[in-house]
């Protein structure tokens, strides 16, 4: 259906095809790789009640595949939707140009999913072992933080080139943290909703207990605080700023025209219904509340990377339902991906198991 919805898209408008293609890989490459990148978080902080959180993060690898089609498709396609290819921005054409374009995602991808490979390799390799040893602990540790160093670089460079360059005037220095730190809420939220649905499938409702809700449940309430943070700091600087290489972006998505309802629409949703709601500690301790509200915040998320991609390639606000069929199968492939890694291995980690004895 996904397929379908996206051949009837480029029937219709070829641009509005490499759209809803541009919209998903921001989307779903900073879903799958915030998800993964907790896995490596949790490494290094040591934290002792992870095991099968850590191991549901981890499973996220499994998407990799279909994240480099994707990305294939849209190096391959770079012609049809960037505006600087036809028509070069005077003293960008070092870095705004297609050679340099995709060199630049290809190191990204090598960058992060090839010590995600080896983390993933380490950690399911801890699992065969009998006795894990301080040297076994000392190779996961230090790929660990490879990958966390990794995902914010290749966050930074997918956030420069696939959201930025599609306006290639504007300027921000802010926009790539704001995008990586959002990147791993959506991979929080994904964590809670997997974590509530699969404890009693997967038999792990022991490690998975209130207490361990709570925690995720403050961690998602710090990170809606700390983006809301992020999202103001950028708009009031900008906008006391009004320079005329920065304002245009935000003015047609947060001021004026048919952009700026589903602009703040997605900012209350994604951040400040879920900051209120997690307030309350019954909903920390309560799973299916706690599901909830990180299924509201990720609703909201994929709303605003809707609106920071989508106003770049068209004028007015339009939401198509074939494109949206795309989102959905997207959807679908990502959790059909995960439930097969875990169903081929064990969905608690044994390496972080051991840290808590």
């Amino acid at each position: 259906m996904g397929a379908i919805g996206l051949a009837v898209e480029f029937a219709k408008s070829p641009r509005n095809g490499w759209m809803w293609l541009v919209v998903n890989f921001v989307i779903y490459w900073g879903a799958a790789s915030g998800i993964f990148c907790w896995a490596a978080a949790f490494r290094v902080a040591q934290a002792r009640w992870t095991s099968v959180v850590s191991r549901f993060a981890l499973s996220a690898f499994a998407f990799t595949p279909v994240l480099v089609v994707l990305l294939a498709v849209l190096l391959i396609g770079l012609r049809s939707y960037m505006p600087w290819v036809e028509h070069p921005v005077r003293g960008k054409e070092a870095w705004l140009n297609p050679t340099a374009f995709v060199i630049r995602e290809v190191i990204a991808a090598l960058l992060f999913w090839v010590p995600g490979w080896l983390f993933v390799r380490r950690s399911l390799a801890a699992d065969r072992k009998a006795e894990i040893t301080d040297q076994d602990h000392h190779r996961l540790n230090v790929v660990a933080v490879i990958v966390v160093a990794a995902y914010a670089v290749t966050a930074t460079i997918i956030a420069w080139d696939f959201i930025m360059s599609l306006s290639p005037m504007w300027v921000s220095t802010m926009f790539s943290v704001y995008y990586f730190t959002t990147n791993s809420y959506m991979g929080l939220c994904a964590l809670i909703i997997m974590a509530t649905g699969l404890r009693k499938p997967l038999e792990v409702e022991d490690r998975l207990k209130p207490a361990q809700f709570q925690d995720l449940g403050n961690l998602l309430l710090a990170f809606s605080l700390f983006n809301m943070g992020l999202f103001f700091a950028q708009y009031l600087t900008i906008w006391y700023g009004n320079l005329p290489d920065e304002a245009p972006f935000l003015i047609l998505r947060y001021a004026k025209g048919t952009w700026p309802p589903l602009g703040w629409a997605s900012f209350v949703i994604a951040y400040a219904i879920p900051f209120v709601l997690l307030q309350s500690r019954k909903i920390k301790l309560t799973p299916m509340l706690l599901c909830a509200v990180a299924a509201i915040a990720e609703i909201g998320v994929g709303m605003e990377r809707y609106v920071l991609v989508a106003p770049s390639m068209k004028q007015n606000l339009t939401v198509s339902p074939y494109g949206a069929l795309s989102f959905v199968a997207f959807f679908g492939i990502l959790l059909l991906c995960r439930m097969k890694f875990l169903a081929t291995y064990s969905p608690i980690s044994k390496a972080d198991e051991v840290l808590g004895e």
